[in-house]
Formats: structure tokens, sequence, C-alpha cells
């Protein structure tokens, strides 16, 4: 069940960043930009449900660019994971609620 969570969460990360970049030409990121407060509104959401590929994103550019040494690297892996984890339990909990 964890690992299916941690699949679902991903998964579902994945698909939210890349629809973002699909409408806006640009990679989901955790900057907001302030111009305005649905934006602001929109960023946040984004980085709360989109994190996990967000973040395995830019662990991936780090240790391609060899700018990651690998024990930050494997504490990313490990706060992606278990980010997926939550997400996926509650995205699965929205599903059997619904």
């Amino acid at each position: 069940m964890f690992a299916f969570c941690a699949a679902f969460g991903f998964v579902a990360a994945a698909t939210i960043a890349s629809f973002y970049q699909w409408v806006t030409a640009e990679r989901a990121d955790f900057s907001f930009a302030r111009t305005s407060p649905p934006a602001i509104v929109l960023a946040v959401l984004i980085s709360m449900f989109g994190g996990p590929f967000i973040v395995a994103q830019k662990l991936l550019a780090g240790v391609r660019a060899h700018e990651l040494r690998a024990i930050p690297a494997c504490l990313g892996v490990l706060v992606a994971g278990m980010w997926s984890v939550c997400a996926g339990m509650f995205y699965i909990s929205l599903l059997i609620g619904a």
C-alpha cells in the first residue's frame, strides 16, 4: 500500500507539473510570480501538488551537472518520496470518500 501511494502521488505530481509546462511553456518551479493574488494562489497549489516531481527534476538536473553529491541527492529523493506518499494518501482518500 505504501508503494502504491508513492507511485500514485508521484504520477499525479508529474501530471500536474507536465500540464503546467504544456500550458505555460515553462517548467513548474517553486518561485512565485508576485503579479496578482490568483497567480500566487495557483503557484502555491502547483507547488503543493506538483512538488515531488519538481524536486525530482531539480535533483536530476543537479546530479547531471555534477553540482550535487550523493548524500544530498539521496536526501532529496527521500523527501520527494515521502511527499509522494503523503500526496498519494491524500488523493486516494479523496477517491474513496467520493
